[in-house]
């Protein structure tokens, strides 16, 4: 499963009161499942949480390679990899492991945190769920015009989180940023 986002700095702007009411509430429900999520306990040889056990990092690695590689062959830079927009990319991973569903929810949050912690002007993201490798993610979302834009966009950073959930399944977030 696929769903791609794109905002900037000017969607941010246009943003009117009930958008505002919106975020308000979504952090509240975030604060409300981090208090939560900081009394599970994960069992040991599990990867849900982090985005560094040997096989989600170099998921995530290969992911890093297989986007720049793309990005070089038509053309364009390669982006650098961004540890604060890999922390938010695992945090939205493990949001969506604890909802058992991709979403874009409180993509506007990461978007602010990401213009607040290192001048993004305009963000983008990509995630998905269920596939096994760095390739099949990748095939999928290059498949897929909304993603490939975000993979190709006008973006000079990245962001990536592969986590695992208790049953072994991946979850992948992108964040693009400039």
């Amino acid at each position: 499963m696929l769903v791609s986002v794109s905002c900037s700095k000017e969607d941010l702007i246009d943003s009117n009161e009930a958008l505002v009411d919106l975020v308000e509430e979504d952090i509240e429900e975030v604060v409300e499942d981090e208090s939560e999520d900081e009394n599970e306990d994960v069992s040991e040889g599990e990867n849900e949480g982090e985005n560094e056990g040997t096989d989600t990092f170099t998921v995530s690695e290969d992911i890093l390679e297989l986007v720049n590689r793309h990005r070089i062959s038509i053309g364009k830079s390669a982006l650098i990899r961004n540890s604060m927009a890999d922390e938010i990319a695992v945090e939205h991973s493990n949001y969506m492991i604890s909802k058992g569903a991709i979403s874009h929810d409180n993509f506007m949050l990461r978007f602010q945190k990401l213009e607040q912690e290192v001048n993004a002007s305009a963000a983008s993201e990509n995630v998905a769920a269920g596939y096994t490798s760095a390739e099949s993610v990748m095939s999928a979302w290059l498949n897929s015009s909304g993603h490939k834009n975000n993979i190709e966009g006008n973006f000079t950073h990245i962001g990536i989180a592969s986590v695992k959930d208790s049953q072994g399944r991946y979850y992948y977030t992108q964040l693009f940023y400039r």
